[in-house]
């Protein structure tokens, strides 16, 4: 396994070394630029995955003190040796600002929670981030090469809640992504080590485990396979 991520490593890093992909990075940076010239006070949405990881890495040389926000899907949904992770990529880039935002409900529904995040953030987080803290954007780091559906909505410039929403890595593809984490040598959770040989680097998706909300993309398939320790282990114990 070691081997074929060292392979994959080296095609990447050469692939950083294209002027197309220098196009892409220049792209991104202007985007970066434009909107924090436009609003007053941004901040990251970051999931820990290598889409955010990369933006994440782009805003911060622009905005040291930006506020990152990162939702906890809970023990249950979320091993906390890879939310530990996610924590030490935040810390790794400097991300001071971190918050973290996350609901009981997870404890109380443990791995039968569905579609939590999507009810607590509209009407509730997001209306006070904007109206109460005077948020008014966010990066997000959505591709249009993931899928139809968001390649549609990002072309009407559709936003999802109320804060206008920036996309520095719109049409990024994932050779672009995983460049740009070799070429600057940016840490990346675990499990792409795992996912990425197995179901190939261009697949290799990070999503709460076992959650059935993600079961259109075949992740609790793969997580069954890959992740079956974590799945039937006794999670009373995973709590440190």
């Amino acid at each position: 396994m070691k081997l074929e991520v060292e392979k994959a490593k080296r095609l990447f890093i050469l692939w950083a070394e294209t002027e197309r992909f220098e196009q892409k990075v220049a792209e991104a940076k202007q985007i970066i630029e434009s909107a924090l010239a436009r609003y007053n006070k941004p901040y990251v949405a970051f999931s820990g995955g290598k889409d955010s990881t990369v933006m994440l890495h782009l805003v911060l040389q622009y905005k040291p003190d930006v506020m990152v926000f990162l939702w906890d899907y809970g023990k249950y949904l979320l091993p906390r040796k890879i939310f530990k992770e996610i924590l030490n990529i935040a810390d790794t880039l400097k991300a001071h600002n971190l918050r973290i935002e996350t609901t009981n409900a997870y404890l109380l529904l443990k791995d039968k929670a569905h579609n939590i995040k999507g009810s607590v953030l509209l009407e509730h987080i997001i209306p006070s981030l904007k109206n109460i803290e005077g948020y008014d954007c966010v990066f997000v780091g959505l591709r249009e090469e993931e899928s139809l559906k968001r390649r549609r909505r990002m072309h009407a410039q559709k936003n999802i809640t109320c804060i206008p929403e920036v996309w520095p890595l719109a049409t990024w593809r994932w050779l672009d992504i995983w460049a740009y984490i070799f070429k600057h040598n940016l840490p990346y959770i675990s499990i792409y080590n795992l996912y990425g040989p197995l179901v190939g680097w261009d697949k290799a998706r990070f999503v709460s485990f076992f959650d059935h909300d993600f079961d259109h993309l075949g992740a609790s398939n793969v997580d069954s396979f890959l992740m079956w320790k974590f799945k039937h282990e006794d999670r009373r114990d995973n709590t440190k």
